[in-house]
């Protein structure tokens, strides 16, 4: 593999470059910053000394002392203190004869003193002959101008300060620039690397085109990557033109779809439709993208259902009617990891010819079953007149069972028709009345069969929400099967209560059913009578499964063979509004038991 060192060389020579920049500026600014310091030092200090002196003079001139000590004595090194006269003449200096100094009245820092009081500034200096940093101060007695003390430092003292701070900073400052080239050495070789890094993936992302194989003929890593990103975007326009492909294939297949399809924004504006909902929704030549669902479906349980969805983020289905006709809308909230942001999935039908079939269907069962219980009845009634005639007993009455099955089929087929084209109508309902009515229409069969009918309704359990006439026909179709497979003993219809439902149980002491016919039971037209039952329609427990489903309950049934089989129907006690409170009269038995 061809090494990474041109790259890493350019880099590492940049990165030299611009640490020696850095490095001079970093040494100029320092030296700047200490010798402004001192310089801002040495004027302190010149100022501490010269309204010391000051000082010192005026108590002097009071006590009438000689001013010469002021000056001499131990003083710092480099530190001049001169005391001048009113008239700018020496009177004492620490280094030379005051003969010898040079009358300063025209001084710059002496006219500022007099002026303020206090005077800074840098003036060459001829009995010295250098240039010195003097700071004066007016001397007064009594406002009255008596003389100036004055304190001198070469300039140089302060560039011999910040060569002092300069020669513990400097290799500081050496040492801190090494530690930093050394970074830039490891930041260099660590910009390289992710390049090289990057060359061999995109190298091998390409080594099934031909463009990869010469890839590595480039001896740097700029030059490998950017011959492979060439390759890649080939690949990228290869991969546009499929997605874009793709694209107008599903484009077809959504417009070949018989529902209307929509995608909306949050806002409910249109962003893609399918042509079913231009068709139906586009309103005339203005395209429906672009504009508010709103505008285009006049539908308003449908738009309280995209807004329901696009509020509350759940999906929505409704079937909704305009002016005779029915539409199916549903809405559904697409993935918003896919499409990157929230969008809403509308989808239209037209299902009035759907929503006609049940009616179609239902009529069609209702005026068949009149039709056939019409001449059957007839006929029934001509049987009867047949029987008068000697030797006819036997035939007739084999004719007069099977029109009377045929009559109770007819029947059947009508109420479960109309059971599964009808809501229930949920009211209160009181289980002792049931049990009133049932008891009647079955007092005569258990005096004939001699198998009682038994109630046993709990204080809990007597009261429910539901269709009272449903309710009637399921206790009745129950109590029927059972009178056909039981022979002795009794049935016992019982009502209870847990948390949550109403419990209905029709149970008996009859023949039971067989294992293997207990998962068909509920089937339309399904007959489990034996030699020791009498055949039904078969559809008596098809209507009891229809109408426990109308009440969003369950049935459940348990058999033993030669014992009985018992019913369990559990219905919600939430069916309704709320159960009201029972009154005295109401709830005064607990349980009741009738024979």
């Amino acid at each position: 593999m061809i090494k990474s060192r041109p790259y890493s060389l350019r880099v590492l020579s940049t990165i030299l470059i611009v640490a020696g920049l850095v490095l001079a500026t970093a040494l100029a600014t320092v030296a700047v910053s200490v010798h402004a310091q001192a310089n801002l030092d040495e004027t302190s200090r010149l100022e501490a000394s010269a309204l010391l002196l000051s000082s010192r003079y005026l108590a002097a001139v009071q006590a009438g002392s000689p001013v010469a000590p002021l000056v001499q004595g131990d003083l710092p090194a480099g530190l001049r203190l001169t005391i001048l006269d009113a008239g700018g003449s020496a009177v004492a200096d620490s280094n030379f004869e005051p003969g010898s100094v040079a009358r300063r009245i025209a001084d710059p820092e002496v006219k500022q003193a007099a002026a303020t009081g206090l005077g800074v500034a840098v003036s060459y200096r001829i009995e010295s002959g250098q240039r010195e940093r003097t700071v004066c101060v007016a001397i007064r007695d009594s406002s009255l101008l008596i003389g100036f003390g004055a304190a001198s430092s070469p300039v140089g003292l302060t560039w011999q300060s910040t060569s002092g701070t300069l020669s513990w900073a400097l290799p500081v400052l050496l040492f801190v620039s090494a530690l930093w080239l050394l970074l830039a050495v490891m930041l260099a070789r660590m910009a390289a690397k992710p390049i090289a890094d990057l060359a061999d993936a995109l190298e091998r992302r390409s080594v099934q085109s031909l463009a990869g194989l010469a890839m590595r003929a480039d001896v740097t890593e700029l030059g490998r990557a950017q011959k492979a990103s060439y390759a890649l975007l080939q690949e990228s326009d290869e991969l546009a033109r499929r997605e874009h492909t793709q694209s107008l294939a599903l484009s077809a297949v959504i417009d070949a779809v018989p529902q209307a399809i929509a995608i909306l924004d949050d806002s409910s504006t249109v962003l893609s439709a399918n042509t079913q909902f231009e068709r139906l929704f586009g309103g005339g030549s203005l395209p429906a993208v672009g504009r508010n669902v709103a505008e285009l479906v006049t539908l308003p349980e449908c738009l309280a259902a995209i807004n329901r969805c696009i509020a509350e983020r759940q999906a929505q289905t409704i079937v909704t009617e305009d002016r005779g006709r029915y539409y199916s809308c549903s809405v559904h909230r697409l993935d918003e990891k896919t499409f990157r942001k929230r969008r809403a999935l509308v989808v239209l039908e037209d299902i009035t010819d759907a929503m006609a079939l049940p009616r179609i269907k239902a009529d069609f069962v209702a005026n068949a079953s009149h039709e056939l219980k019409t001449p059957l009845t007839a006929i029934r009634g001509y049987l009867e007149l047949l029987r008068e005639e000697p030797g006819n007993a036997h035939y007739l009455d084999i004719l007069e069972r099977n029109v009377d099955r045929l009559i109770a089929l007819s029947s059947d087929i009508s109420l479960l028709s109309r059971l599964e084209n009808k809501a229930p109508e949920i009211e209160l309902v009181d289980v002792s009345e049931l049990q009133h009515d049932l008891a009647e229409l079955f007092d005569r069969q258990g005096r004939d069969t001699g198998v009682a009918l038994r109630f046993s309704v709990d204080s809990e359990g007597r009261f429910l929400y539901g269709d009272r006439l449903m309710l009637l026909q399921m206790f009745i179709n129950l109590i029927e099967n059972s009178y056909r497979f039981t022979q002795a003993g009794a049935i016992t219809v019982s009502a209870s209560a847990d948390d949550s439902h109403i419990i209905l149980g029709i149970s008996d002491t009859g023949q039971g059913i067989p294992a293997g016919d207990l998962p068909r039971i509920f089937e339309r037209f399904y007959s489990h009578a034996s030699d020791h039952g009498r055949p039904g329609t078969g559809l008596g427990l098809a209507i009891v499964k229809r109408i426990v489903l109308a009440h969003n309950g369950t049935i459940g049934v348990e058999s033993t063979p030669g014992k009985g089989t018992a019913f369990a129907i559990r219905i919600p006690k939430n069916l309704g509004p709320r159960r009201p409170d029972a009154g005295p009269g109401q709830l005064s038995s607990t349980k009741r038991e009738d024979p």
